[in-house]
């Protein structure tokens, strides 16, 4: 029984001692000598030693680089309207298709106006009864100035005409104020349209009694689109009235709309240490809508002699940012950088790299520092504007 659990034992020793030499020379086999037939060393292989990583790369490259400010804009007609009555009617036409566009002063909607147009005729006719009152009365004191002069009217009749005459040119006045009165609620009844626009969706239908207040129809000007952001404080001195803009929206992702700064707001927001800014933009064609929302871009400064990359050379790891730059023996050295604006495409390297280093674009995620690599492609850097 002993030597048979001696024997087990030896044979288990046997085989953990194989395994282990085994695994030794599969590990450093690359850099074993290899023994000929004549006892002497063997040549390496040829290729021998680590695979170079085939990578795509760009040349960094100095240009000149527009500091631009990004911000979010709202768009905002150039001018709007939600029209209502401003007296309690009950709606007899409605003069406007939605959508339309209408001039100023056009009519959009016409109250039953019966009870007006009466009102207008009665003031009519009175101012007229006050004013043969006023032509009498003028008459008999034109009469009693002659008179008086040869003492044929009394001083007390002459007073008495002269009191009359002044009463009615009283009663005329205050008939033609109690006409223009009835007429400027005449006028109400009619709903015009206070600018040039377009206007919206109605809210009201033939034969409903409206009450002052009452939303009717919007009305936008859109001809001009007005955009509303917000710049930092620390930008407000490289704003300027005229200054252009740019603006991009997701309803035209491949379209860029271009407008002038026309007002920078007199106050810095305490909150958002942020000023307001508005720029106007054309829009003859009708498509930028009001309440939009807009990526705005307002170029503030330049930087000549910037180095710029493709933006897909930088590798970000939580704070980290960093490259991999490839020397003239191919190997790859990873290097911290700081960045600075960013362009379609590509990005502004302030620290970290020169104009005429490579660095690694494609297969960024194989390699390593140090790694020995290949150049599969050499791309350019996108011209930026």
């Amino acid at each position: 029984m002993r030597r048979a659990s001696r024997s087990a034992v030896s044979q288990v020793v046997f085989i953990l001692a194989a395994g282990a030499i085994g695994y030794f020379l599969w590990s450093n086999w690359a850099s074993l000598p290899l023994v000929g037939s004549g006892g002497e060393p063997a040549a390496t292989a040829p290729g021998a030693g680590p695979p170079k990583i085939p990578v795509d790369v760009a040349v960094a490259r100095s240009a000149t680089v527009m500091i631009t400010v990004e911000a979010v804009g709202t768009a905002r007609a150039n001018e709007a309207v939600t029209v209502s009555s401003e007296v309690t009617g009950v709606v007899e036409t409605i003069s406007f298709e939605e959508g339309q566009m209408v001039s100023a002063g056009d009519v959009l909607i016409q109250l039953n106006s019966d009870v007006q147009r009466a009102d207008v005729e009665v003031r009519r006719a009175e101012v007229e009864l006050r004013q043969a009152e006023l032509q009498n009365a003028r008459q008999l004191f034109e009469r009693a100035e002659r008179l008086i002069k040869t003492d044929n009217v009394s001083q007390a009749r002459y007073d008495e005409l002269a009191a009359l005459r002044r009463a009615a040119e009283a009663s005329v006045k205050s008939a033609q104020a109690a006409l223009r009165s009835t007429e400027a609620r005449l006028v109400k009844q009619r709903i015009s349209a206070p600018f040039g626009g377009r206007v919206g969706m109605r809210h009201i239908s033939p034969g409903e009694l409206i009450e002052p207040g009452n939303p009717v129809v919007t009305v936008d000007d859109i001809s001009v689109i007005k955009l509303d952001f917000q710049v930092p404080e620390r930008s407000l001195a490289s704003i300027q009235i005229g200054q252009e803009v740019t603006a991009r929206t997701e309803a035209y992702p491949d379209e860029v709309f271009f407008g002038r700064v026309t007002t920078v707001d007199t106050r810095v927001d305490p909150v958002t240490r942020a000023v307001s800014v508005r720029a106007e933009m054309p829009n003859a064609d009708g498509r930028l809508k009001p309440g939009m929302f807009l990526t705005v871009e307002l170029g503030v400064d330049t930087r000549p002699g910037a180095v710029l990359i493709p933006e897909q050379a930088l590798v970000i790891e939580g704070a980290a940012r960093f490259v991999f730059v490839v020397d003239e023996g191919g190997v790859v050295k990873r290097t911290n950088v700081v960045t600075g604006q960013r362009m379609q495409g590509a990005i502004e390297v302030v620290e970290g790299i020169v104009a005429g280093q490579t660095v690694v674009i494609g297969g960024v995620q194989k390699v390593r520092d140090g790694a020995l690599v290949t150049v599969r492609e050499q791309a350019q850097v996108p011209e930026t504007s």
